[in-house]
């Protein structure tokens, strides 16, 4: 007999041999089955349940967040290309003569007039050269092939108004030393137009800037103001109002960079890697 099903003779309690020719006459025949291992029962979960839909609040949740990640990610991209279209083509605005004027939002647009105090220098750094569209190819306004340099951050006396800080724009590391672009320190009264910035955000990896030695690693207006006894108002120069000074050896402007953070990508197949997940487990533990 197979090992797969076998039976048994009960009769009144008590058991009888596995043999059809000595069962008594009369008596009942009970069979027991064996489930073969590895049988799955194809039987399905008919109930979910209460608690069932409770845990389905975790996949539905969680693909909610990534659909508004997704949306956040959108609506980031276009915010990007409304301030480069707002720093490269819109019209500057005259800067106010009241310091309270001034706007808070950043990447704003203003037209100054006075001169600037060479007799002081910050250099920031080390960054790469930018061009006019965002990339690090050279303008061709010096003749030096070097990609990493520094940022000139230089006071700026406005015409009949504050003492404020501009970033003239980049020149190669070996042209740190003043005398080495004497020409491109433009004197006398000049007009520019700068967008204005706010503190730079940096990475764990960035050093913090050692105000006591002079160097600097990133824009700390705060720190930068109280070191060249400024106003905290940083421009950045454009590339226009660089060029006579670039021609010259001097920094060139337009070295600024939209840098709002988008990890929403990253967040969004996240969100809905966890939502695949737990749906997953949700049919198992209450359909499959």
């Amino acid at each position: 007999m197979s090992s797969m099903s076998r039976f048994r003779l009960v009769c009144n309690g008590k058991l009888f041999p596995n043999s059809l020719s000595s069962r008594p006459q009369n008596q009942q025949i009970v069979f027991y089955s064996k489930v073969p291992r590895g049988f799955k029962n194809t039987q399905k979960k008919e109930n979910i349940g209460f608690t069932g839909y409770i845990f389905l609040i975790v996949p539905a949740t969680t693909f909610c967040l990534g659909v508004w990640q997704f949306n956040r990610r959108r609506w980031k991209i276009d915010k990007i290309a409304e301030l480069e279209n707002k720093v490269k083509l819109a019209a500057p605005d005259l800067f106010p003569e009241n310091l309270a004027s001034v706007s808070e939002e950043e990447y704003t647009k203003y037209k100054v007039r006075g001169h600037f105090d060479h007799t002081q220098e910050i250099f920031i750094g080390p960054r790469s050269l930018l061009s006019d569209d965002g990339g690090t190819r050279g303008f061709g306004l010096i003749s030096t092939g070097e990609k990493v340099g520094y940022h000139v951050i230089t006071p700026f006396q406005v015409e009949n108004g504050p003492r404020i800080l501009i970033n003239r724009g980049w020149i190669p590391r070996t042209m740190l030393d003043p005398r080495t672009r004497a020409e491109g320190q433009i004197q006398g009264t000049v007009d520019l137009v700068g967008m204005l910035r706010n503190d730079e955000e940096t990475l764990a990896m960035v050093p913090k800037n050692q105000v006591e030695k002079d160097t600097w690693f990133s824009r700390d207006i705060g720190a930068l103001a109280s070191r060249l006894h400024t106003q905290k108002i940083f421009l950045d120069l454009d590339l226009q109002s660089s060029v006579y000074a670039a021609e010259r050896g001097g920094p060139i402007g337009g070295q600024t960079r939209i840098s709002l953070r988008n990890d929403h990508v990253q967040y969004m197949l996240t969100w809905w890697g966890v939502s695949i997940l737990t749906t997953i487990l949700w049919l198992k533990r209450f359909v499959w």
